[in-house]
């Protein structure tokens, strides 16, 4: 019971991928309880041989018995002689499910109908060859007798209490024709000025915007291990360029097709992603993320022509001033109502809302020799290097060299407490006044007499911060459990 618990928890924070993952286990392999993992396109499980037919199906055989035109709502497990028509949401690429030699492979579809109502469905094994060239994004088709089987446990966004599988009795047909509904448009986007509330949380979001910059795939180390990413940049209509992140398959499929299309600056639609503080404030595809390149919406048409008007100001904020990285840009000040107080931000950690804005007077938290430190130029982490294997950063396995980064450890208080929280980078170079690299090539001396300098300036002077969770090298070298990633004067 415990583990089906924590199952089930899984899903909620997941959303539509792990909730398709979790019915694939205790559905069709009760004897496990369903253990998968989201972060590859390869899962392992113990798979019950002869579950699914495996009969290929022919797509464009008529429908038999002239069947009901319903909605998808309509639709349920004693429904009979039923046909529908859907919109394909999302099609995901097929992945492999995999137990030692034994493996399965299966590829996941979300339908929309007229009534805004969603359902996921789901291919299997010799099957998945036969929807080559069907359901793709963005089209029509009408679809009956697919397996219809209950959803042990209905995801968040989810009204509709079934998922479908798609096998040899499926029949599928495109809709050709003329003086169909308009079908609405079923991504939930979240807009650009909002990211900082999900962002460093499990909420995966969904974004639309023009691709203004593709920058060059590189080789990067993520935990030891090293990986492929590429880095695009998009902005809408709020002109806030921001850093989306592209890795492994999504690089080498997606993030290719992109850079093939930069000379008409494509419109995506990416979803289910996460928002993270690595860069400022920026994206990063999730395994259960889906990126639509070009999508054909009426708002992607939209949002294409206001790109066209726009070009020169969009070249400016992205080549000439590189907004992408600036927090005035990203992450402006925010009212009082978003601030939270320092009890409550201390009441709670890991943050239960992410990070946080706080407000407070401020003063040097202690006398230190000097307010640089040495890091890492990839990942910017404390300069950590392994002696035995010649210079290289601990936290991202890179080769480094001697690169001054300044900081600053304050104490903030408002009417409710104090918390210490560290200013890093170009936060804390704003703060004291002078550059890593000018302290860097200082005396102790003359590093001491400025830190007394700064210590006075800063004394009690009133800051607004957006701060979240110091990473583990920062929070245990430092003793600061919060980071500074934006602040302004209040």
């Amino acid at each position: 019971m415990l583990f089906h618990f924590f199952i089930r928890r899984w899903i909620l924070s997941f959303g539509f991928m792990a909730s398709v993952f979790y019915l694939r286990f205790l559905l069709f392999y009760p004897a496990i309880g369903g253990m998968a993992t989201a972060a590859a396109s390869t899962v392992s499980f113990v798979p019950e041989l002869g579950a699914i037919p495996c009969e290929p199906f022919d797509a464009s055989s008529a429908v038999a018995a002239a069947p009901k035109l319903l909605r998808i709502s309509n639709v349920s497990e004693s429904t009979r002689g039923w046909m529908t028509l859907v919109h394909v949401v999302e099609a995901d690429r097929v992945k492999v499910a995999s137990h030692g030699s034994i493996s399965k492979s299966f590829r996941l579809f979300r339908f929309g109908d007229s009534q805004g109502i969603k359902v996921s469905a789901i291919v299997y094994d010799d099957n998945v060859p036969c929807v080559d060239g069907l359901l793709l994004p963005f089209r029509k088709y009408y679809i009956s007798n697919a397996e219809i089987r209950r959803l042990a446990e209905l995801p968040p966004d989810c009204f509709y209490p079934f998922y479908w599988v798609i096998n040899s009795d499926t029949s599928i047909r495109e809709a050709t024709d003329v003086g169909l509904p308009v079908l609405p448009f079923y991504f939930g986007l979240r807009s650009y000025d909002s990211l900082h509330f999900v962002a460093d949380t499990n909420n995966l979001i969904n974004i639309m915007g023009v691709v203004v910059n593709s920058l060059p795939a590189r080789d990067v180390y993520v935990e030891g291990i090293l990986r492929r990413e590429r880095d695009i940049i998009i902005v809408d209509q709020g002109k806030r360029p921001i850093i989306l992140t592209l890795f492994g398959d999504y690089e080498s499929i997606e993030g290719r097709a992109i850079e093939n299309l930069m000379h008409a600056m494509p419109i995506i639609i990416a979803i289910r992603v996460r928002v993270t503080t690595k860069k400022c404030l920026s994206l990063s595809i999730h395994p259960s993320s889906i990126v639509l390149v070009c999508p054909d919406v009426l708002e992607a048409k939209l949002l294409d022509a206001w790109c066209t008007d726009n070009i020169s100001e969009l070249v400016r904020l992205v080549f000439d001033e590189r907004a992408y990285l600036d927090p005035t840009v990203l992450l402006p000040p925010v009212r009082d109502l978003t601030v939270t107080t320092i009890a409550d931000v201390l009441s709670c950690d890991p943050f239960d809302w992410g990070n946080a804005w706080i407000k407070g007077h401020v003063e040097v938290a202690w006398p230190c020799a000097r307010s640089w430190h040495m890091a890492c130029p990839h990942c910017y982490e404390l300069y950590d290097y392994a002696t035995t294997l010649g210079t290289l950063c601990l936290s991202c396995g890179l080769g480094i060299y001697a690169f001054p980064r300044a900081w600053i450890r304050l104490t903030v208080h408002d009417d409710t407490g104090y918390v210490n929280v560290i200013a890093l980078g170009a936060e804390a170079e704003r703060l004291i006044g002078v550059s890593a690299v000018y302290m860097y090539a200082s005396t102790d001396d003359e590093n001491f007499a400025l830190y007394c300098r700064v210590s006075r300036q800063i004394k009690r002077s009133k800051l607004l911060l957006y701060i979240k969770r110091s990473t583990d090298v920062i929070r245990t070298e430092t003793t600061t459990r919060y980071t500074v990633v934006a602040c302004y004067p209040a």
